[in-house]
């Protein structure tokens, strides 16, 4: 029955009318060792996948549109500096500044389209989000000039990206009932690392069993190639690796076109895991200024906001995983250490590890895994810290997984759950801003680490360089901590599932009316 199913002691309903106080992290109800039983998990494993039973089939579209378009992101992302400067002669630094680019104006874009997201609906967002991103990549593919090239990466390209996993996540909510979402989001997570893994041995097999044309230019050529024109266009092994994301691309806009604007409306009186009805969504609509009134007034976005600039630094870890441990694992190793198989331990747990932790944890509050996950996620570093070792490194990945799969997933159900219907695109938006002047920095402190800790000729102090990254990713989950009391509240003006009878294990007793 749902009593057992939820693992609560007994069942309560929130009355409505009486604002929910700050929940706690501990809560007697809720037993932890109950609830890591392997034999329960595998149960609700499978009784997560039962409740995506009957959902629309755009949820199951909105997945393959997530593998599609996180295939094309990540095949791209791993050989794009390389692109840059093999096939148009850019030099190391204008390449990595291109790409640091390329991301923060996928952030910058969203800034505005979030808003006319909200007036256009998920499906017609998909439909232009994936038509911008198939004419980027086929133009990057085709051209040999470096300011076509240029005019798409810095434009097309991030203004598709941009109107894509947001509105995928967006998408995700509406596709679900209230029982089934925590599971939906998790799943969605895994698909995306599902593809990453895929992504690193297509690109090893394009660039290490087909050579292309790579090493074919004669002197004229490497000369127009300097200047950043190439008269020559030819199929070489980065080229081969875009037309893979191309072939995707294809398919996922093909795709975007049978989706629906629809959601999955769960009736107020009904029980939080019953199908619901299927109904049309029409957009909420509304001017730029009134939009944006309208968000920056609710408390919950406030508090939401807070919890994006808090975690700031534990989700910039990410990118001293792409950025800064390649070059430490070089320069300490040497040039034949297994980086990309060490870095594949991340996808391969994440895959293996969210839909177990999502399931076992369905009925814990979304922010109550977000503060545990962050805390994992932070203490992996140190492993870095004691030791400069491949052992060490393998720590730093396998823990560093652990903690993103118990808080990463989570943090989209907290967008949503804070969201209003309707406004998805702009609190994604908003809230990105912080995240966006974040990603410059972390990338000029990564070099500057490097450079100073751990040189590739002199002496090096790399264990300092990981204190100093560990001591900033750590304020991430101590500030949560201390601003536990504020940002845990829930009020009136939030659009949350909770309010419709979903009942959280970390939550303490509100008023309620008898079962």
């Amino acid at each position: 029955n749902e009593q057992e199913q939820s693992g609560l002691n007994d069942t309560i309903i929130v009355n409505e009318q009486t604002p929910m106080q700050p929940y706690t992290t501990t809560n007697s109800n809720f037993q932890w060792r109950e609830a890591l039983r392997p034999s329960l998990i595998i149960a609700k494993v499978f009784q997560g996948l039962s409740s995506l039973r009957g959902s629309p089939p755009e949820l199951w579209k909105a997945y393959i549109l997530k593998f599609l378009d996180s295939y094309s992101y990540f095949s791209l992302s791993i050989i794009f500096t390389l692109f840059l400067s093999n096939d148009f002669g850019f030099s190391d630094v204008n390449a990595g500044t291109i790409y640091g680019a390329w991301g923060a104006l996928i952030t910058i874009y969203g800034l505005v389209v979030g808003i006319v997201v909200d007036n256009l609906g998920v499906a017609k967002s998909l439909q232009i989000g994936f038509a911008l991103q198939l004419l980027a990549r086929v133009g990057m593919f085709w051209t040999t000039s470096s300011t076509v090239l240029l005019f798409h990466v810095f434009f097309t390209l991030p203004l598709g990206g941009c109107l894509g996993i947001p509105v995928l996540t967006t998408g995700i909510r509406r596709y679900t009932n209230d029982a089934a979402r925590g599971f939906a989001f998790g799943l969605f997570y895994v698909v995306m690392n599902v593809a990453a893994l895929l992504s690193g041995p297509v690109v090893d097999m394009l660039t290490i069993w087909y050579k292309g044309e790579n090493n074919n230019h004669s002197s004229e050529e490497e000369e127009n190639k300097n200047n950043g024109q190439s008269d020559v266009w030819s199929l070489t092994s980065y080229r081969a690796i875009l037309l893979t994301g191309i072939v995707a691309n294809v398919v996922a806009c093909i795709i975007t076109f049978t989706v629906r604007e629809i959601k999955v409306d769960t009736p107020v009186g009904t029980m939080p895991d019953s199908p619901g009805r299927i109904t049309t969504f029409r957009p909420a609509g509304g001017t730029f200024r009134q939009i944006v009134k309208e968000t920056c007034v609710s408390k919950s976005f406030r508090r939401f906001l807070v919890v994006c600039l808090i975690t700031l630094n534990v989700r910039m870890i990410f990118r001293h995983l792409d950025a800064t441990l390649p070059k430490y694992m070089i320069r300490e190793f040497g040039e034949d250490v297994p980086k990309g198989t060490i870095y594949s331990i991340n996808p391969a747990l994440i895959i293996i590890l969210v839909p177990i932790v999502t399931a076992a944890t369905t009925n814990v509050d979304p922010l109550v895994m977000i503060h545990y996950g962050s805390y994992v996620s932070a203490a992996s570093v140190f492993f870095l810290v004691i030791s400069t070792s491949i052992w060490s490194c393998i720590s730093f990945v396998t823990v560093l997984s652990i903690g993103e799969a118990i808080w990463s997933p989570r943090l989209y159900d907290y967008t949503m759950s804070v969201c209003k219907e309707g406004r998805e695109g702009t609190y994604m938006a908003l809230s990105s801003a912080p995240l966006f002047l974040a990603k410059l920095p972390v990338g000029f402190l990564s070099g500057v680490l490097l450079q100073k800790y751990c040189p590739i000729e002199g002496e090096r102090h790399s264990q300092q360089m990981w204190l100093i990254i560990g001591l900033l990713t750590a304020a991430s989950p101590v500030m949560l901590t201390m601003m536990w009391n504020y940002v845990s509240q829930r009020g009136d003006d939030e659009d949350s599932s909770r309010h419709r009878g979903v009942v959280y294990s970390e939550l303490p007793r509100p008023k309620i009316n008898a079962v």
